[in-house]
């Protein structure tokens, strides 16, 4: 852990609230973390063939960390039962967010596991166990791109530290009937048009291109709608919309390399 921060927020909690703060048992004063960056290359070699045929890269290892968290005080028996309860054994993903100035936005999707207590002598002063993330990586503010009037050439900026696709969540909003709405990011090569063959009147219509679930306030969506998903590289994305969408909104949570 290589944190300068004392405190922290676990599932919208302050270790404050706790008397809580990260520490290290010891240091060196030298420090190596994971930065999240790593990933498998997928590739093949032949007989006669001194370099292999590669095909791509898998991004297969979680970010995970060690961190302790220490009282100023012998933190009694029942206030761990307590504080376990918070950090520890949960069933699902929960933010963590370091207080530190160059964290302001950043926050890891994690499970806290491997728990041991730090005891001195007989009295509880701490904890101490692995940070578990979700991905590769932490996560940034979210992003929101709106656009009314929606029509032509747009230009929609993806600033997440992802090296492939950024999967946003799209919603379309319609004043009234049209045929043939599209959106296709050209920036991506060879991508295609997502159509809808038509839409109605007070239509609100929302895609979830990283789960691939649309819904729609009107029916049968899924019968007016030609089963492409918009995805967003990163830097500029050249957005081209074929018809007119009255409001257009995109959102994604950038990914952030920051490490631990």
């Amino acid at each position: 852990m290589s944190f300068y921060a004392k405190t922290f927020v676990f599932d919208g909690t302050a270790s404050d609230s706790y008397g809580l703060f990260c520490a290290k048992k010891d240091s060196s004063g030298i420090d190596a973390s994971p930065l999240g960056s790593e990933v498998t290359i997928i590739e093949d070699y032949v007989n006669r063939r001194e370099t292999p045929y590669f095909y791509g890269v898998l991004f297969n290892s979680k970010l995970m960390f060690p961190i302790s968290f220490f009282s100023e005080d012998p933190i009694p028996r029942e206030r761990v039962s307590e504080i376990s309860r918070w950090l520890f054994g949960l069933p699902t993903y929960r933010q963590l967010k370091i207080i530190q100035d160059d964290m302001g936005d950043i926050y890891y999707n994690c499970m806290l596991m491997q728990t041991s207590l730090i005891s001195i002598g007989n009295q509880v002063y701490g904890f101490e166990c692995i940070v578990v993330c979700d991905s590769p990586w932490a996560y940034g503010k979210d992003f929101t791109y709106t656009k009314t009037s929606a029509t032509g050439a747009i230009v929609v900026y993806n600033n997440s530290d992802n090296s492939r696709y950024t999967k946003p969540t799209i919603t379309f909003t319609f004043s009234e009937d049209r045929e043939n709405v599209s959106i296709q990011n050209t920036t991506d090569t060879g991508s295609s048009a997502m159509t809808f063959t038509s839409v109605s009147e007070d239509e609100v219509i929302t895609v979830n291109t990283d789960l691939r679930i649309i819904t729609s306030t009107a029916e049968l969506i899924q019968d007016r709608f030609n089963g492409n998903y918009m995805y967003l590289v990163q830097g500029n994305n050249a957005i081209t919309v074929t018809g007119t969408i009255d409001t257009l909104t995109i959102e994604y949570t950038p990914a952030r390399k920051v490490g631990s």
